[in-house]
């Protein structure tokens, strides 16, 4: 018997077609799809979509293995679910676009020239082009092309790390998002390196979302994955769509669990970008 698909992977299909992405299904609930770009070839980009719907318990440990699976043929699978789509259907749409190398403009980096920005303009760009939106930073960088922000990068204030040494510092990469449809060669790279000539930090370290990310794109810069950290439990706020890690959660969901939704991401990945010959 055929299963009728959830409505919010009509729209999220809808939207894809609409850009030209070629959309075939690979399991009988329609929930995990292969995508690829309308004249890509056998060897062109492709990558999985697995769709999860709130509501539905899910294992962690089959998740994770399927993405591990996925990794381990080279294959890119996403975990995209339901609360991420109907609050960031926008960005959501734009970083798969991306990721199949469509509607893309290249601007070379040192074409660009590094200019800081408030909070307000950082959050504002996150906002626009991030999955996970605006954050608060200490250290706000953009890359300015023809007078405009193409990307930025936020960072947190450095970090005396007493248990490595009394004067050894780190930094952590928060956010880089850069504008849908531009793809800026060398951007990060470009904002990273103006941080360490401005902070001096030892180290600078990121995470990678593994429902989004591989950290392939960290290593090419040289960073070094030094840890992998399992599935989380999140709880989504059914009003609001917010999330929330369980040692962040709000005072009232003691008093009203049933308005908190729970779903879990498959695990980060902690890079560090080591300095000063480590």
């Amino acid at each position: 018997m055929d299963i009728a698909p959830a409505f919010w992977h009509i729209d999220l299909i809808k939207k894809l077609e609409e850009q030209k992405v070629i959309i075939g299904s690979v399991s009988d609930t329609g929930s995990l799809l292969e995508l690829k770009s309308g004249n890509c070839d056998e060897t062109g980009n492709i990558i999985f979509l697995n769709l999860l719907s709130l509501g539905i318990k899910y294992s962690p440990k089959a998740l994770v293995k399927l993405k591990n699976d996925y990794s381990a043929k080279g294959i890119t699978l996403i975990q995209l679910w339901e609360d991420i789509w109907e609050s960031r259907p926008v960005q959501v749409i734009n970083r798969l676009l991306s990721l199949l190398g469509l509607n893309q403009q290249r601007v070379h980096g040192r074409q660009t020239t590094v200019s800081p920005v408030s909070q307000t303009e950082a959050d504002h760009f996150m906002d626009q082009y991030h999955l996970q939106g605006g954050v608060k930073s200490r250290y706000r960088l953009a890359l300015m092309s023809k007078g405009e922000m193409v990307a930025v990068a936020t960072f947190s204030a450095r970090r005396r790390m007493s248990l490595i040494a009394e004067t050894y510092y780190s930094v952590e990469l928060i956010r880089f998002a850069s504008v849908s449809g531009v793809v800026v060669q060398g951007g990060l790279s470009k904002l990273i390196r103006h941080l360490i000539n401005l902070v001096k930090p030892d180290d600078v370290m990121t995470y990678a979302d593994l429902d989004w990310s591989s950290g392939a794109a960290y290593e090419k810069l040289g960073f070094t994955l030094v840890h992998t950290q399992p599935a989380s439990e999140i709880w989504v706020s059914r009003s609001s769509g917010k999330r929330y890690f369980e040692h962040r959660l709000p005072p009232d969901f003691v008093l009203d669990p049933a308005e908190y939704i729970p779903v879990f991401n498959t695990g980060n990945l902690k890079y560090i970008l080591y300095l000063n010959g480590r």
